[in-house]
């Protein structure tokens, strides 16, 4: 038998599976016939076919890679620091005051009310992956998969860096502006 030929075995006996004996007829219930298939590949392309393709031997090749975006570096590790205060303080090992260093007041108070009413405590959470995608030169998006337990959950944030008024360093001392990271947004699954 070639690749092309098919066995059709027919079933004419008493039982399913028995192979009857139609005595060589295709309609008497039975037997077994070898048939041909038909061939349904196309013919082979010629060379001087209109549908045949010629690559051009000299199609330009780009020698320059184009620069990467510049990438924060600043940015992603506070990123990475704000979040890891973040799920310590969902998971109960760090107090709501140490937020007010990493994220803007409105941030800090809505974790405030939310851990006095429980809503936000658990199990210790732990970082799994963060992924940081830069959306303007002093702003970042964050993408965080952290676990909680047993549990894989998620969460969004947002990090910019802004002008902020900065506490002296000296008692008695003026207050400074600097450019500082801070978390403006942060949204919990």
């Amino acid at each position: 038998m070639t690749t092309t030929d098919i066995a059709e075995i027919g079933c004419g006996g008493s039982e399913a599976g028995e192979i009857g004996d139609g005595g060589g007829d295709p309609g008497a219930g039975g037997g077994l016939r070898i048939s041909r298939v038909p061939n349904s590949e196309p013919p082979p392309l010629g060379l001087g076919s209109p549908l045949s393709v010629t690559l051009d031997p000299v199609a330009p090749i780009r020698t320059s890679v184009p620069p990467p975006d510049p990438i924060d570096v600043g940015l992603r590790r506070f990123a990475i620091s704000a979040t890891t205060v973040l799920l310590e303080l969902m998971g109960g090992r760090r107090p709501v005051a140490h937020l007010s260093g990493v994220a803007l007041p409105h941030i800090v108070d809505q974790f405030r009310v939310l851990l006095a009413a429980d809503l936000a405590r658990g199990p210790a959470c732990t970082l799994l992956r963060l992924h940081t995608q830069h959306t303007g030169p002093d702003v970042a998006e964050i993408t965080v998969v952290y676990s909680r337990g047993e549990r894989v959950q998620a969460m969004g944030a947002r990090v910019e860096r802004r002008l902020m008024t900065v506490r002296p360093t000296t008692p008695g001392g003026r207050r400074r502006k600097e450019r500082r990271c801070v978390l403006v947004s942060v949204s919990v699954g």
